[in-house]
């Protein structure tokens, strides 16, 4: 069993080797976005018995202040997942108030988008918003009301979207899931908000349809109690699988 772990993040892949030293003779780590890395394996023709893709940022980069995820964090405004590209500072720079607001509309589902990109590109402008807490006050000032979790999550979570591209990097990951995985093959996704479930949710039903995949689960598949008891962060993750046609089904209850 061969085994290609793919992660844009050098601690990740560091990380990574280390625990999985005893598996080196058969372990490959890559550098890089997993759509590019899918994309040039199809390319050359490698296929795959099975395909795990766990999406979104991790608990070591929330938990790292010094990454600046944290919506407490005093560490400056990042939000890559990596090393390359423009930073969410530079992006919110980039951007004018109203690309902003889209950003925060479209990505984070933000209804009152529109005051807070006002009010980023206003403490922006004057000198008030470098770090991760900058942002987080800056929204936490403009939402009036009393919420049951931090006003700036939605934001938080847009602009991360946007400076990773993920809702991009996702669909050129689902585009080619077909031909990455062996005929009865499995693909297995996990996400953590509605726009990546959405688009993973309708990729496997057209797959279904078009006979690209065999089976796919009929539901979601969500965290256990005993495994929220431990990992509450995994209250928001979803599961989907599906099997890749040109293999004999399996039956199985919880396919479609």
């Amino acid at each position: 069993v061969r085994l290609v772990g793919v992660d844009r993040d050098p601690q990740a892949r560091a990380l990574a080797r280390e625990r999985l030293a005893a598996f080196s003779d058969r372990l490959d780590i890559v550098g890089g976005s997993y759509a590019t890395v899918a994309e040039g394996f199809v390319k050359a023709g490698e296929r795959f018995t099975a395909v795990l893709a766990d999406l979104g940022v991790s608990s070591m980069q929330l938990d790292d202040d010094a990454r600046g995820f944290g919506l407490h964090s005093d560490a400056a405004l990042d939000l890559r997942m990596g090393p390359d590209g423009e930073d969410a500072r530079a992006l919110i720079d980039r951007l004018d108030e109203n690309e902003l607001a889209d950003v925060i509309f479209q990505f984070g589902e933000e209804r009152l988008s529109r005051r807070i990109a006002r009010a980023i590109k206003r403490d922006r402008a004057a000198g008030r918003l470098e770090t991760a807490r900058d942002l987080g006050e800056s929204v936490r000032r403009t939402v009036a009301g009393h919420q049951l979790r931090h006003p700036a999550v939605r934001t938080f979570q847009a602009l991360r979207i946007a400076v990773n591209d993920e809702l991009g990097q996702l669909d050129r990951l689902l585009g080619v899931m077909p031909k990455l995985l062996a005929p009865g093959g499995r693909a297995v996704v996990i996400s953590f908000h509605s726009l990546e479930d959405r688009r993973v949710k309708e990729s496997f039903r057209g797959g279904r349809t078009a006979g690209a995949y065999a089976a796919i689960a009929k539901k979601v598949v969500t965290a256990s109690e005993a495994e929220l008891a431990v990992n509450r962060r995994a209250s928001s993750a979803k599961l989907r699988w599906a099997i890749c046609a040109g293999a004999p089904a399996v039956a199985d209850p919880h396919t479609a």
